[in-house]
C-alpha cells in the first residue's frame, strides 16, 4: 500500500512539473522561432502565468484537491488565452489585408504577411500548449485517484444466530388418538303383534311430449293413495274355569 502511494505521488509531481516546463517552452517559442518578430510575443505572458500555476500545483498538491484543481483551472485558461491570441494574428491579416512582400512599400494600417518562421513558431506554440493542458490533467486525475478512500473490505454479517442464543425448540404437541368411528345403532325389530302396513301402489310414469311439439295433452291427476289397512288379529278364547272337584281331590 505504501509503495503504491509513493508511486502515485511521483506520477502526480512529475506530471505537474512537465506541464510547467511545456508551458514555459510555449511562452519562449515565438521569440526563439519567430525570426525576431514581435507580433506573436503577446502570447508569452499567458503562457508564463500558466507555467507558474502548474509549478504551484506541483508544490501545493498535498494541501488538498480544491487548491490543485483551482490552480490547474487557472493554468488551462491562461494557455487557451495565449493560443487564441496567437491564432488571432493570421485571422486579422486575412480580414484587413496585407502589404506586398518587401521591398515594396506598405500602406498605412496594413501589415506584412506572416513569414515561414512565424508560421512555424505559431504551430509549435499551439501544439505545446495543448500538450501542457493534457499533461496537467493527467496529474490532476492521478491526484484524485490517490486521495480517494480505498474501498474497505466489509466482512459478511452473520445472519444465523449462534446455537447458544437460539431458543429451545418446543416439543411437538402430542396428537390425540383418533376417535373411533360411531357404529350404527341396530334398528329395532317390529313386535310380533304389531300390524303390518301395506305399501302404496307405485305411481305410473308420465310420458313426456316430443321435442318441438305443443303439449296438447292434459296431465292426468295423480291416483289417490289407498289408506293403509290393519291386519286383523284373531281373538284368543278365554281360559275355561277349573272345576271344584279337581282342586279338592286328595294328592
Amino acid at each position: 500500500m505504501a509503495n503504491s502511494t509513493a508511486s502515485s505521488d511521483q506520477r502526480t509531481v512529475w506530471a505537474f512539473w512537465l506541464a510547467c516546463v511545456l508551458a514555459a517552452v510555449a511562452a519562449l517559442a515565438p521569440f526563439v522561432l519567430g525570426g525576431g518578430s514581435d507580433r506573436l510575443g503577446g502570447a508569452a505572458v499567458p503562457f508564463a502565468v500558466a507555467a507558474v500555476a502548474l509549478g504551484a500545483c506541483a508544490l501545493l498538491y498535498k494541501q488538498g484537491r480544491p487548491i490543485a484543481t483551482g490552480l490547474y483551472f487557472l493554468a488551462s485558461l491562461a494557455i487557451v488565452y495565449g493560443i487564441l491570441s496567437m491564432v488571432a494574428v493570421p485571422l486579422r491579416l486575412a480580414v484587413l489585408g496585407t502589404c506586398p512582400p518587401a521591398p515594396a512599400p506598405c500602406g498605412a494600417g496594413l501589415e506584412r504577411p506572416l513569414t515561414g518562421a512565424e508560421n512555424a513558431a505559431l504551430g509549435f506554440a499551439v501544439g505545446i500548449g495543448v500538450v501542457a493542458i493534457l499533461t496537467g490533467f493527467f496529474g490532476l486525475v492521478t491526484l484524485y485517484r490517490r486521495l480517494a478512500p480505498p474501498p474497505g473490505f466489509t466482512p459478511p454479517a452473520r445472519r444465523i444466530a449462534p446455537v447458544s442464543e437460539k431458543a429451545p425448540a418446543a416439543a411437538p404437541a402430542a396428537t390425540p388418538p383418533p376417535s373411533p368411528a360411531p357404529q350404527p345403532e341396530p334398528e329395532p325389530e317390529p313386535a310380533a303383534d304389531a300390524p303390518q302396513l301395506e305399501l302404496a301402489a307405485p305411481v305410473e310414469a308420465l310420458e313426456l311430449p316430443e321435442v318441438g311439439t305443443a303439449d296438447s295433452a292434459e296431465v292426468a291427476p295423480p291416483a289417490p293413495q289407498p289408506k293403509p289397512r290393519r291386519k286383523r288379529v284373531p281373538k284368543v278364547a278365554p281360559d275355561t274355569p277349573t272345576s271344584p272337584t279337581d282342586t279338592d281331590a286328595p294328592a
